[in-house]
């Protein structure tokens, strides 16, 4: 069984039974309205994010509104009332965690980025943290990586794969590495 994972959609119009609406038709969703403005979908099936930017061009060309949305990862019990605080500061769009890291940064929220910053030293330990850190400084260089911090190499891979698998931030590529430099780094 796939887990089920939640995105919230931050509206700013009239049309939010029409989206619901709209939304509904995908077999995958289940929508409901949380507040005024707000609404969670509960994806059923595996995530696919371009099902929801579909979703959204569709929405936007038939009902000409448009919406942000952030999609939670799995397992990410951070408080999410936080961050649907910060949905009407975005720009229109659809944003992961590392996405949502880097407006965090740039819209400089630094207690919601120092919250942020204790929940992931909270989930993992501060050895991991410091190996994926490490792995950035240098330059995503797994080889260079586990001879600067004394480290196997398949130590390395199995903290960088575990921490990609919980957090869904793929440090391996740039955004990913950019999210969480900024994170820990800010």
């Amino acid at each position: 069984m796939i887990d089920s994972r939640k995105a919230y959609i931050y509206l700013k119009g009239t049309n939010q039974n029409e989206i619901i609406s709209v939304l509904n038709i995908y077999e995958e969703y289940s929508v409901k309205q949380i507040e005024e403005n707000y609404l969670e979908i509960t994806i059923i099936d595996e995530f696919n994010v371009n099902t929801l930017k579909k979703a959204r061009d569709f929405i936007m060309v038939e009902l000409f509104q448009d919406f942000t949305a952030f999609a939670n990862p799995i397992n990410f019990t951070f408080p999410i009332q936080e961050i649907l605080d910060v949905l009407p500061n975005l720009n229109k769009g659809i944003y992961l965690i590392e996405d949502l890291i880097y407006e965090l940064v740039k819209l400089n929220k630094i207690e919601l980025i120092k919250r942020l910053r204790n929940y992931y030293y909270n989930h993992f330990s501060p050895e991991t943290i410091e190996t994926i850190l490490g792995f950035i400084d240098q330059d995503l260089n797994a080889t260079k990586t586990s001879k600067a911090l004394y480290m196997h190499r398949n130590t390395l891979n199995y903290r960088l794969d575990n921490f990609i698998k919980k957090t869904e931030i793929d440090v391996r590529k740039f955004s990913g590495a950019l999210a969480i430099y900024l994170l820990f780094r800010y």
